[in-house]
């Protein structure tokens, strides 16, 4: 018996639900050429389905990634701004805009019904971007609005992605327009800040790199998966903006700013 029955063999005999979860990512089509009859694997000429079906499951494999790698890509900045107990560095307008940015694009990505590989990660990010919000607003000193940051922001988070009906998709693909400029505005202010203080204070160097090479990944997924203009632009700039916070994370790599300065002095 050849490699390619033997493996046909054992793909056709898995369990219901693993096969039923393959079927639910890959598609009954693409299931069949990759899993059941691991075509890759049996002599050519290989059905037209190959290729398309094996560049959908880089797709799901790299989606997937994202989501998974997302759900803790903020931890160290959050461990960070833990530990140093300072702002110092981080944008609270610049992090209150991406928020907010990721709120929008997770709103029209559940109306539209995309597959949650292709936008999961917006979650995971929003949720750890209010907590770096709620951080950068108490150790500025500004406590009280924290506290009533929360229930705004959780009520519209409610309203925009888990109410049934909720918004009309009209107003969740003009969320989806925004959040272009947004993603750009939310962008800006941080890399003023860093931009002025020649130095990236409290920014994680780790959920900066991670952030761009999800952000240039996300931009294959779209094309692959995705057949929307709005979103795949959105993708492209978040990719270039991610960029630019590369280049000034290596430029000015341990530097001091001078609020940090100041405060070794009084030490």
């Amino acid at each position: 018996m050849s490699l390619a029955s033997t493996i046909q063999k054992m793909t056709r005999s898995l369990p219901a639900p693993v096969a039923q979860l393959g079927e639910s990512i890959l598609g009954d089509k693409c299931y069949d050429v990759l899993v059941r009859d691991v075509s890759f694997l049996t002599p050519p000429p290989y059905p037209s389905e190959l290729a398309p079906c094996a560049q959908l499951a880089l797709s799901k494999i790299i989606g997937i990634g994202i989501v998974v790698a997302s759900s803790i890509i903020k931890l160290p900045q959050i461990a960070k701004l833990l530990s140093s107990r300072s702002a110092v560095g981080v944008s609270i307008a610049g992090t209150a805009l991406e928020a907010a940015s990721y709120l929008g694009m997770l709103s029209y990505a559940v109306g539209a019904g995309f597959p949650f590989s292709t936008y999961g990660e917006q979650a995971f990010l929003w949720i750890q971007d209010v907590s770096v919000l709620l951080l950068l607003l108490v150790y500025s000193g500004r406590s009280a609005m924290a506290v009533g940051v929360v229930p705004v922001v959780l009520g519209t988070a409610y309203y925009l992605v888990l109410d049934v009906p909720g918004p009309s998709m009209a107003f969740r693909t003009t969320l989806q327009a925004v959040t272009i400029p947004l993603n750009l505005a939310s962008k800006i202010p941080q890399i003023i800040t860093i931009f002025k203080s020649k130095s990236t204070g409290q920014l994680s160097a780790v959920s900066v790199f991670a952030y761009m090479a999800g952000s240039v990944a996300r931009v294959f997924t779209t094309l692959q998966e995705v057949d929307d203009k709005i979103v795949l632009a959105g993708a492209v700039l978040a990719a270039l903006l991610n960029g630019v916070l590369v280049v000034q994370m290596v430029m000015y790599w341990g530097g001091a700013t001078p609020a940090a300065d100041k405060d070794k002095k009084k030490k």
